[in-house]
């Protein structure tokens, strides 16, 4: 039995989402960052941790990338070159993607007012749209990032999209929006996107 503590607004998400996937038990402790729930298990506050046999995991892909390790599933072996691209990806979706959308949102109301560079917002924009077009370039005419299988990175990628779009970044078109549908049309997703919503209602 897993327990994922983090909101399902925040990167909590993602983890919950490959709970979906994998189809395992595991109890959601709805809180926010830096909250007491939170704070218990990790002192920097930050969401989601995940405790199992007793130990704690932090950090949303560090979490996902150990569940699909734990499982054999939507992953390619430690220490193969399908790993090494996979991990390509991933790095792709932390690097390219969620900077951009968090350094939009953190000029946009996470930091206090005074340290707000309203002029830097548009260079984060600017940054997502170049990482789509090399993006649309490494896709090609996959059906995921790694061929016929969905692997971590496609769930990262999928979900950052989501953030990008709150941030009304420039939205690609062709073969990579019909990615982005494909994957978060995935029955997981739209489970999690279930108790997401259900959450919000009762709080």
């Amino acid at each position: 039995m897993y327990t994922l503590i983090g909101s399902p607004t925040t990167r909590a998400f993602r983890v919950l989402w490959m709970l979906e996937e994998l189809g395992v038990a595991y109890d959601l402790v709805r809180a926010g960052p830096r909250s007491e729930a939170i704070l218990a298990v990790n002192p920097g506050g930050k969401v989601p941790a995940l405790m199992v046999d007793g130990e704690t995991v932090i950090d949303s892909v560090a979490i996902i990338q150990f569940l699909a390790d734990r499982h054999g599933r939507f992953t390619f072996p430690a220490g193969t070159i399908e790993r090494a691209q996979q991990d390509s990806f991933t790095q792709f979706a932390c690097d390219d993607m969620d900077s951009a959308c968090w350094n939009y949102a953190k000029h946009s109301f996470i930091l206090p007012e005074e340290l707000r560079v309203q002029e830097a917002k548009p260079s984060f924009a600017h940054d997502f749209a170049r990482g789509m077009e090399a993006f649309e370039k490494r896709l090609g005419d996959r059906q995921y990032v790694m061929g016929d299988e969905f692997t971590v990175p496609d769930l990262l990628i999928a979900h950052t999209a989501g953030w990008a779009k709150a941030c009304r970044f420039p939205w690609p078109e062709g073969k990579v929006s019909a990615y982005f549908e494909r994957v978060r049309s995935r029955p997981a997703f739209l489970k999690a996107v279930e108790i997401r919503e259900a959450g919000k209602a009762t709080a």
